[in-house]
């Protein structure tokens, strides 16, 4: 199983999001959710939209936490392989990067995340 990180907009006076764009490594396994939880500081549920704004400071966090400190979350790579600190690395660096381009077309303000 993994996740499905969407980046989409809102539409206008209702809770309808349109996905909009996908990050390049879009499907992490959920065998990395307590780890990015653990070094993004952000206890993200499953299939709810975040403001981009509001969550672009964690995603920095995370990779930060990650590359700076990688023994810190060791003992959180999955046992059975699926999923390794530099799979996180490289989902976060791909969610952040992605919200970046597409904001280069639409604020940052009216774009949301979904994992």
């Amino acid at each position: 199983m993994s996740y499905d990180i969407e980046i989409g907009v809102r539409i206008y006076d209702t809770d309808l999001y349109v996905c909009i764009a996908e990050p390049e490594y879009a499907n992490p396994t959920y065998n990395l959710g307590q780890m990015f939880r653990a070094a993004t500081g952000w206890d993200f549920e499953q299939g709810k939209w975040y403001k981009c704004e509001d969550v672009i400071n964690d995603i920095q966090q995370g990779i930060g936490e990650l590359v700076i400190r990688p023994s810190k979350y060791k003992t959180l790579e999955p046992k059975n392989g699926w999923g390794t600190i530099s799979d996180a690395v490289e989902c976060l660096e791909s969610m952040r990067d992605c919200i970046y381009r597409t904001a280069e077309e639409i604020p940052i303000e009216h774009l949301w995340v979904r994992w």
